[in-house]
């Protein structure tokens, strides 16, 4: 179970942490809410403390599932569809999950196709969400700021060559 100060990842939102609980009277029911201030937004949501394990919330990554992550990001893809259309509906369909093996795909995915090709508008904006929500949660994870990490990354996808 989050307890109040734990860091979280909230997909769509992005990474933030647990500032506190409150209680709010909803529908004549008093129930209780977690509330997470997001990281890099002037904002928080209010998460109900009933169906916060529903919601999608999770910890944010170990350290070691970060080097997971880096060492994925460093390797070729492969079955990566010709066509814009499968592309993107793949794409949308693994942001929509939450997980972050699958944004790192999309990141890694998008990025290896650039080197052949110059993305689309909505596969750039893909791209730059994906990559930016990769990045934010790897800082919160490692103390570091996100600036650093966005660069580590781009010089990992630099360094994947093309076949």
């Amino acid at each position: 179970m989050f307890k109040v100060g734990d860091k979280v990842a909230c997909p769509p939102h992005g990474v933030g942490v647990i500032e506190g609980k409150e209680e709010r009277e909803v529908g004549g029911k008093k129930l209780i809410y977690f509330r997470i201030s997001l990281i890099g937004k002037n904002m928080s949501i209010l998460v109900p403390e009933a169906s916060i394990e529903s919601s999608g919330i999770r910890p944010i990554l170990s350290e070691e599932d970060i080097e997971e992550i880096f060492k994925f990001l460093s390797e070729v893809p492969t079955n990566i569809s010709e066509k814009w259309t499968v592309r993107h509906r793949l794409n949308v369909d693994r942001l929509k999950t939450g997980n972050i093996k699958e944004l790192a795909t999309v990141v890694r995915n998008l990025s290896y196709r650039s080197k052949d090709k110059e993305l689309s508008y909505s596969e750039k904006r893909m791209f730059e969400e994906a990559f930016g929500k990769l990045s934010e949660e790897i800082a919160l994870s490692l103390g570091e700021p996100v600036k650093k990490v966005k660069q580590r990354i781009r010089k990992i996808l630099r360094e994947v060559k093309k076949s």
